[in-house]
């Protein structure tokens, strides 16, 4: 892994332009564009200015390890071209820098394997941010916990792909998404004392050895979900959920983990209760 700065303010992160990457802050350019094992930062020292981001990757994709561009004073544009973003360990945008961050409507994929902070806006002085036409996904079977700090903003869509191992994605912020997928096996942990839109309804489907989960994020709060739809779940735990807005939340073959409010929960039918698996489930 190598860290690329860029340098000199405005230009264009493509698949060609190399005297805007610098090996330190401030340096002097030339440097090889950042791949996907590297680290892409903008920073204090980048120059301000706009950088439009265009295919780095090629076909319309940007792969690097982490974007990093909290203490940047300039903008940083992916809804020129719209960019696909995989990103295998973070996106850092928190910090004081006065800046601009849009994020086009690409899909932006986080694939990383390992526990800990995935997206961090948890800072947000001095930014601008355009988010809502972005679909975040978050992939990978990770049996730790994932942090997502959206930092209040609005996005596109939040998909969370299969995870068999059952990894906690814990979210931070009093986020907006248009719309919400998860697969079977996931577990979100919803921000207490904090209320989370989802505009749109869904439809999710877990099973009974992985079962799909909505709790709040800490045992002694409430999380609120303002939901715009009809939402259901099909083989779902949910503990510590307060449905708000005009839409609708029911889960079958469900397993209630209390203190829920608005919500529907039907237990599995037949055969005295729950499968020996879902019955045991622990959080």
């Amino acid at each position: 892994m190598a860290n690329r700065f860029w340098v000199g303010g405005t230009g264009t992160w493509n698949n060609s332009n190399t005297t805007s990457w610098s090996t330190t802050t401030g340096g002097a350019g030339g440097a090889s564009i950042p791949g996907t094992g590297d680290v892409a930062i903008f920073d204090g020292a980048s120059g301000g200015g706009t950088v439009t981001v265009d295919s780095p990757n090629g076909a319309g994709a940007v792969t690097v390890q982490q974007i990093t561009c909290g203490a940047f004073t300039g903008t940083l544009d992916f809804a020129t071209n719209n960019n696909n973003v995989t990103l295998t360990v973070a996106f850092v945008g928190s910090g004081s820098g006065t800046r601009t961050i849009n994020l086009g409507s690409g899909t932006w994929t986080l694939s990383g394997s390992v526990g800990g902070t995935i997206w961090d806006l948890g800072t947000v002085t001095g930014l601008t941010f355009s988010g809502a036409s972005a679909n975040i996904v978050i992939t990978g079977n990770v049996a730790g916990i994932r942090n997502w700090s959206g930092g209040g903003q609005s996005y596109g869509s939040l998909t969370i792909q299969s995870n068999s191992s059952r990894g906690n994605i814990f979210m931070v912020g009093a986020n907006t998404f248009g719309s919400f997928s998860a697969a079977a096996g996931s577990t979100i942990s919803w921000p207490g004392n904090t209320t989370s839109i989802i505009t749109n309804g869904f439809t999710l489907t877990g099973t009974a050895s992985l079962p799909i989960t909505l709790m709040a994020g800490s045992f002694n709060q409430l999380a609120t979900l303002s939901l715009g739809g009809t939402c259901t779940i099909d083989w779902g735990v949910v503990g510590r959920i307060t449905k708000s807005g005009a839409g609708s939340l029911t889960v079958n073959n469900g397993l209630d983990m209390g203190l829920n409010s608005s919500v529907t929960i039907n237990a599995p039918s037949g055969g005295g209760g729950a499968s020996p698996s879902f019955s045991a489930y622990v959080l």
